[in-house]
């Protein structure tokens, strides 16, 4: 019998029906209000929860109530962290984790500790180990991500750092957002961003076209629990109607979004700050979704869990933009739904092949 398909969950910051007269923003205070934001998913029949965690108490009962009114669970959240800094912020997120509802929360380690140096791999795995103990108290899968501005940009750190808690007899569970590796194909300023510049092999492994990529490493470690999906494209252009920190220190508010996050169908005139979009650049989104639904597919005891749509409403990916942000949401579900139903039907016609050699086999000896 098929698996039954993992969670498909959407991210709280994407749930925006932007427009023309109402462009992505990314102040809490213009978001939808959190009832409204479960109606629409509850509309549209395509999601099993909300990916966000209420950021006070206030905002728990709110999603509370929201959750039990339309029966979609709060699956998972996410949150950014400092070493040395955000310890009390973890243990009252993960509280709140635990009364929403969540069985998954992701962390996203800032590159710098709390006294500026840059943290070593031996520290993110300590605070990965005495995470998960505290995780565990409240029957929470932890996982730490591969993302921008965080240790694990250079993404070459990331199975370094697995190694290492695994080899204290503890599970590393890791969240894929291969967005951010995506947007770096092709860009030589990001590859330095990365401490990949010169590093050929690394930078060909970005490509999840390619079968010894980041992505396939990753995988056939059976350490991811968590795929975010956010439609990304190659090189892709920067976002100019919204402007964050640079990439270096002390540069300030200086340079328009980084690209990662890329439209997943073609935006009308003027929801877009360009008319450079073109359908093959989804292309390297696409094939990554396809690997981890064959992983998940053919790997027995896999660990995905939850996948998430990401498009989300930060200056790096679309604030300001004026197309339907929750609209690119919904088509990427179903894309995520569409495909996953091919894939099934790749895989029962392999097995059923296999079933049929065997049988044949064995009757001619």
């Amino acid at each position: 019998m098929t698996k039954k398909m993992f969670k498909l969950a959407c991210a709280g910051r994407g749930v925006q029906p932007s427009s023309m007269d109402k462009p992505v923003t990314d102040w809490l205070a213009e978001e939808l209000p959190v009832e409204e934001q479960f109606r629409l998913l509850h509309e549209t029949g395509l999601w099993d929860g909300m990916d966000r965690i209420p950021v006070d108490d206030d905002q728990l009962k709110l999603y509370l109530k929201a959750s039990d009114k339309y029966n979609l669970p709060v699956l998972s959240g996410s949150w950014t962290y400092v070493l040395g800094r955000d310890e009390e912020t973890l243990k009252s997120n993960l509280v709140r984790a635990r009364e929403v509802g969540s069985k998954f929360h992701n962390l996203m380690v800032w590159a710098k500790h709390a006294d500026g140096h840059y943290v070593t791999d031996q520290e993110v795995a300590d605070s990965y180990l005495h995470t998960y103990d505290l995780a565990k108290l409240h029957g929470i899968t932890i996982s730490y991500e591969g993302h921008v501005d965080m240790w694990s940009e250079d993404f070459r750190r990331v199975t370094k750092v697995a190694e290492m808690v695994r080899s204290r007899g503890i599970p590393f569970n890791f969240c894929m957002d291969y967005s951010h590796c995506i947007f770096k194909i092709e860009n030589e300023v990001e590859h330095a961003v990365s401490q990949m510049r010169g590093d050929k092999e690394s930078i060909r492994k970005l490509d999840p076209f390619n079968d010894d990529s980041f992505a396939d490493e990753w995988l056939k470690q059976n350490m991811v629990v968590w795929t975010q999906v956010r439609p990304a494209a190659p090189n892709g252009p920067l976002n100019w109607w919204a402007f964050e920190t640079g990439p270096w220190d002390g540069l300030g508010y200086n340079r328009p979004g980084r690209s990662i996050q890329y439209p997943f169908s073609n935006p009308k005139p003027g929801e877009w700050h360009t008319d450079e979009w073109h359908a093959h650049k989804l292309a390297t989104t696409k094939e990554l979704v396809r690997k981890v639904i064959d992983q998940y597919l053919e790997v027995d005891d896999s660990k995905m869990e939850i996948m998430t749509i990401d498009n989300i409403n930060l200056a790096a990916y679309g604030t300001g933009w004026k197309y339907n942000m929750f609209a690119d949401s919904c088509l990427v579900a179903k894309f995520v739904r569409e495909l996953y139903a091919e894939r099934v039907a790749v895989y029962e016609a392999k097995k059923k092949a296999e079933t049929l050699d065997a049988f044949v086999n064995a009757h001619r000896s």
